[in-house]
């Protein structure tokens, strides 16, 4: 079981990389730092309690048209869900194996993402683009550091 400590680690990382992307017009990242939030059972930081009271304040003056106006479309026009579905589910596999072999002292290279691809039935150069596809990069950084933290 995850300590308090790891998850206060854990939830402080995430809203720090959110409030970033908030703060840079990712209007996505205030429903997900309120999701993390309440998924691991923390109270809202004061930046995203404020986020949040002005945007749902905007929508009570009549400031807004629709939620995607505040926090983005839920899925971009063109994109096919199979993938996306596909890609989702592979991300973490591919993070934790790229993880696991690093420690191993295997170099991130394209050797390493053929042999996670084999394992995974899909090419190597698809496990790359998922590697370092920028939707990986929180899960990237939060694993890193939880790996980093536990070797101190």
């Amino acid at each position: 079981m995850i300590s308090e400590s790891d998850t206060d680690k854990y939830v402080a990382e995430i809203l720090d990389i959110l409030h970033e992307r908030f703060d840079n017009g990712d209007k996505s990242a205030l429903l997900y730092a309120i999701y993390h939030c309440l998924l691991m059972k923390r109270p809202l930081p004061e930046w995203l309690r404020l986020a949040f009271l002005h945007t749902y304040e905007a929508h009570a003056r009549f400031e807004i048209r629709s939620w995607d106006e505040v926090f983005g479309r839920p899925v971009p026009k063109g994109t096919h869900l199979e993938t996306e579905k596909q890609k989702a589910e592979l991300r973490p596999l591919i993070i934790f194996r790229v993880q696991a072999l690093k420690t191993e002292g295997r170099p991130i290279d394209k050797n390493l993402f053929e042999e996670i691809g084999t394992e995974l039935g899909i090419s190597g150069s698809t496990a790359g683009d998922i590697y370092y596809d920028e939707r990986s990069r929180e899960l990237r950084k939060i694993i890193y550091s939880l790996d980093t933290s536990e070797n101190s």
